[in-house]
């Protein structure tokens, strides 16, 4: 039997997507998987265990690797009852600031170093998980697709002056550097901000501040979630640019989705962003320098002749995953 253990899959991101359509795939086509879906709080990680130990002996976990660090002080039990398939979309540790980063990193070290299989989502992201190890450990990479819908639209309006951007409201996505670029340009420009946010978080008070002393307020709408997909792909097509100005992504499957729609891409210059946006309308910048970013915004908002790239569909993921598994 296989068990896919999971965050909780009722949170709309690009892991969970992943998550979701592996599952399901797999449970269509192949064989029975079992989800186990939980959040990744440490308030959660007693549930965790008990969970885990009703599993019967012997059985497969696939371990969506956000859950990782929770599992360190069981590892070697798991490692002894079952066979363990991490999947990394990007070390936990990586969230964390210099202290905490130092102890999560140790942790999720110990359970990588356990693992009997481990499925990466970019070869840049096998690369920092081999560094972690200190070793080549074999690690199968398998890319995220791209859902049909996008590649079967087009753009609405070229002609648009609206910046979009995509993700949770959090530091490590650089949303105020976004707000900054924009503030650099003209009046007309406008920025869409699709993404989970707490209106009480420290983070996010800091950017209304910052919206309010540049009187930036009607040039800017926070969107939340959007769970209908059709809603989202609306305000892509009606968009001029879609800009990512992360410190860091395991892949980046935003990107990839809004370049398939034909959005031109303005993204930080990180090497997971240099491995999969190749052959795409795409500008990698420094994100220190907000002046530049809205040169290149306002540059390649210019260019009409979009490009569109073949990408893996959910089959092809999942025949992969099946070669993961009974490979």
């Amino acid at each position: 039997m296989i068990y896919f253990i999971t965050p909780d899959l009722n949170s709309i991101s690009g892991g969970n997507k992943y998550d979701i359509n592996v599952l399901n795939y797999l449970n269509k086509n192949y064989c029975k998987v079992i989800n186990i879906s939980l959040t990744k709080h440490t308030s959660n990680r007693l549930l965790l265990y008990l969970r885990i130990n009703r599993i019967p002996l012997h059985s497969t976990l696939i371990i969506d690797g956000l859950l990782a660090f929770n599992l360190s002080t069981i590892v070697d039990r798991l490692s002894i009852k079952y066979k363990v398939i991490l999947l990394i979309h990007h070390p936990v540790s990586y969230e964390f600031q210099k202290n905490g980063k130092i102890e999560h990193k140790l942790r999720e070290r110990k359970i990588f170093s356990k693992a009997d299989k481990i499925i990466s989502v970019s070869n840049s992201m096998k690369k920092v998980i081999n560094k972690m190890l200190n070793s080549k450990k074999n690690i199968n990479v398998i890319k995220p697709a791209v859902d049909d819908i996008y590649r079967k639209q087009l753009l609405n309006n070229t002609n648009s002056k609206n910046i979009v951007t995509t993700g949770s409201v959090i530091p490590r996505k650089n949303i105020d550097k976004c707000i900054e670029v924009l503030s650099k340009l003209e009046e007309e420009w406008s920025l869409s901000i699709i993404g989970k946010y707490d209106v009480n978080d420290t983070y996010y008070k800091k950017l209304i501040s910052y919206i309010n002393s540049n009187k930036l307020n009607k040039r800017i709408t926070f969107h939340n979630v959007i769970e209908n997909q059709d809603d989202l792909i609306n305000i892509l097509r009606n968009s001029s640019v879609y800009i990512c100005l992360s410190n860091y992504e395991g892949y980046g499957m935003a990107n990839v989705e809004s370049a398939s729609l034909g959005l031109p891409l303005i993204v930080s210059d990180l090497p997971v962003f240099r491995e999969n946006l190749i052959g795409y309308n795409r500008k990698y910048v420094d994100v220190n320098n907000p002046s530049l970013i809205a040169k290149a915004v306002k540059d390649i908002s210019r260019v009409n002749d979009y490009k569109t790239v073949p990408v893996y569909n959910w089959k092809d993921v999942g025949l992969k995953f099946k070669k993961v598994l009974y490979g």
